[in-house]
C-alpha cells in the first residue's frame, strides 16, 4: 500500500497516546504556574531533566521485557511468557528500590550541582523525592503497558493513560487550589494518577490475559530469563540515559540565568514536548515500516518509505514553526500569569529560535529510526550519543560567546550532529550492505 497512508495511520494512535502521557507534567506546570507562582513552576522545571533520566531508564528496562514477550508470543511459547512476566516483577521492584535509595542520598547534591536557585531548591527537592520514592507506579504501568503492546493490545495502555490524566487534572486542582499543598500537591496527584493507571492495567491483565496470571512457579527466580531481560533492556536504558544526561547538563547551564529563565524554559519545554510528538511518531512509523521491508529484503521500498517519512516530517516541522511562532504568547500564558512579562519574553525568544529548526529535528527522527528498524543499533546509538554531546558543547561555547540567546542555538547543533552519521550511511548506500546487528535478540526466539 501507500507508504504515506500507512505511516500516517500508524502514527496517529501513538500521537494520541503520547499526548495523554505528557498531560501529567503539563497539568502540573499549568496549575502551579497559575495558582502558586513562577517560583513553583521553576522548581518543577528544575527537576525535569532528572526525572526524565529516571523515566528513560525505566522505559529502557521495560523494553527488554517487551521484546522477549513479543518473540515468545510469536513462537507460541506461552509458558515462557509467564516466566518473563514473573521475572519482570523482580526487575520492577529492583528498579524501584534502586531509584528510591539513590534519590534519598543524591537528590539534594544533584540539584546543587545543577546550580538550582536557592529560592526554589526546597520545592524542587520535595517534588523530586515524592516522585522517585513512589517510582513503583510508573515502573508498573510501563511494564504492564509494554507487555500488553507486545501481545498486540495497544488500546488498553491508551485507556489507562486517559483515565490517569483525568484523575491527575482533578487531583491537581484539589490539592493545590483547595488544600494549598503547592508543589508537593502536584507531585502527590501525579503519583496517585500513575498508580491508578497501573491498577487499571492489572485489572485488564486479570480480565483478558490468563497467560499473564502469575503462580508460584512463574515467580521462582530464573536467572537465565532475568539475564535476557537485562541484556536487552540495559543498553536501551543506557542510550536513553545518555540523552537525558545531556539534558541535565544543559539544564544546569540554564539554571545559572535565574528563576525567570528557568520558568520560561520550563513553559517552553512543555509546549515543545507536545509539538515534537508528531515528528517522533512518524519516526517510529518509519522504524516499523523499515523493519518489515528489511525482513523481506525490499530495499527499494525502504528507500521509498524513508523518503516519504522525510517529506512528512519536514512539512510538519515547517507547519509547527509557523503555528508556534504565531501563538507563542498565548501558549506560554497557559503556564504563567500575563503579568510575568520577563518570563514570557524569554520563552518567546527560545521558541522563535528553536522552532526554525524543527524540520531538522524531524529528519533526525526519520534517519535514526531507519537504522533502528534494520536492527543496526551501532549507527543509531552513535547518533543518539552525538546529539546530547554536541548540544552540551554548543551550549557551553555559545553561552559564553552570546550569553543566554546562544544557549538556544545548541538545539539545532545537537540535531544536526545526530543526523549526520545515519544520513551519510544512507546517501552512500552503506545502510543496506549488512545484516541486522541484533542477531542475539533473534537467537533468543529460537532458543529451545
Amino acid at each position: 500500500g501507500s507508504p504515506a497512508r500507512l505511516m500516517i495511520a500508524f502514527a496517529i494512535p501513538m500521537i494520541l497516546g503520547n499526548i495523554f502521557q505528557q498531560v501529567y507534567s503539563m497539568v502540573d506546570s499549568i496549575v502551579v504556574g497559575r495558582f502558586v507562582g513562577k517560583n513553583a513552576l521553576a522548581a518543577i522545571g528544575a527537576t525535569q531533566s532528572v526525572l526524565f533520566l529516571i523515566v528513560c531508564l525505566i522505559i529502557g528496562l521495560t523494553m527488554g521485557t517487551c521484546i522477549l514477550v513479543s518473540q515468545s508470543f510469536g513462537g507460541g511459547d506461552f509458558e515462557k511468557i509467564q516466566k518473563i512476566a514473573g521475572m519482570a516483577v523482580y526487575v520492577s521492584v529492583g528498579a524501584w528500590i534502586f531509584i528510591s535509595v539513590v534519590s534519598m542520598i543524591f537528590s539534594g547534591p544533584v540539584l546543587r550541582l545543577m546550580h538550582t536557585p536557592d529560592e526554589i531548591f526546597s520545592d524542587a527537592r520535595a517534588y523530586l523525592l515524592v516522585n522517585n520514592l513512589c517510582a513503583i507506579a510508573p515502573i508498573s504501568y510501563n511494564m504492564f503497558a509494554n507487555i500488553m503492546r507486545a501481545l498486540g493490545d495497544s488500546k488498553s495502555p491508551l485507556y489507562a493513560l486517559i483515565i490517569s490524566s483525568i484523575t491527575n487534572i482533578v487531583l491537581d486542582l484539589v490539592f493545590v487550589v483547595c488544600f494549598h499543598w503547592g508543589v508537593v500537591g502536584v507531585a502527590v496527584a501525579t503519583v496517585i494518577a500513575q498508580a491508578l493507571s497501573s491498577v487499571f492495567c492489572l485489572w485488564i491483565v486479570k480480565k483478558k490475559y490468563p497467560l499473564l496470571h502469575l503462580n508460584r512457579e512463574s515467580l521462582r527466580p530464573d536467572f537465565s530469563t532475568l539475564g535476557q531481560i537485562i541484556r536487552i533492556g540495559l543498553p536501551m536504558a543506557v542510550q536513553n540515559g545518555v540523552t537525558s544526561l545531556g539534558m541535565l547538563l544543559v539544564q544546569s547551564m540554564i539554571n545559572n540565568y535565574g528563576t525567570d529563565t528557568v520558568a520560561a524554559y520550563t513553559a517552553s519545554n512543555k509546549i515543545e514536548q507536545i509539538a515534537l510528538m508528531p515528528l517522533q511518531s512518524v519516526g517510529m512509523a518509519v522504524s516499523t515500516f523499515v523493519g518489515q521491508n528489511f525482513g523481506s529484503h525490499n530495499f527499494k521500498r525502504i528507500r521509498q518509505g524513508v523518503g516519504v517519512g522525510a517529506v512528512i516530517n519536514v512539512s510538519v516541522g515547517l507547519v509547527l514553526m509557523i503555528v508556534i511562532r504565531l501563538l507563542a504568547v498565548p501558549f506560554v500564558t497557559l503556564f504563567v500569569s500575563a503579568s510575568e512579562t520577563e518570563v514570557i519574553a524569554i520563552a518567546q525568544e527560545y521558541l522563535n529560535i528553536v522552532t526554525m529548526f524543527y524540520w531538522l529535528c524531524g529528519l533526525m527522527y526519520v534517519f535514526l529510526n531507519l537504522f533502528r528498524g534494520m536492527g543496526k543499533m551501532f549507527v543509531s546509538t552513535v547518533g543518539s550519543v552525538l546529539e546530547p554531546a554536541a548540544k552540551v558543547a554548543a551550549a557551553a561555547g555559545f553561552g559564553m560567546a552570546f550569553d543566554r540567546v546562544g544557549l538556544w542555538f545548541s538545539w539545532p547543533v545537537g540535531w544536526l550532529a545526530a543526523l549526520s552519521i545515519p544520513l551519510v550511511f544512507f546517501i552512500t548506500g552503506k545502510a543496506f550492505d549488512k545484516k541486522p546487528e541484533n542477531l542475539k535478540i533473534q537467537e533468543i526466539k529460537n532458543t529451545p
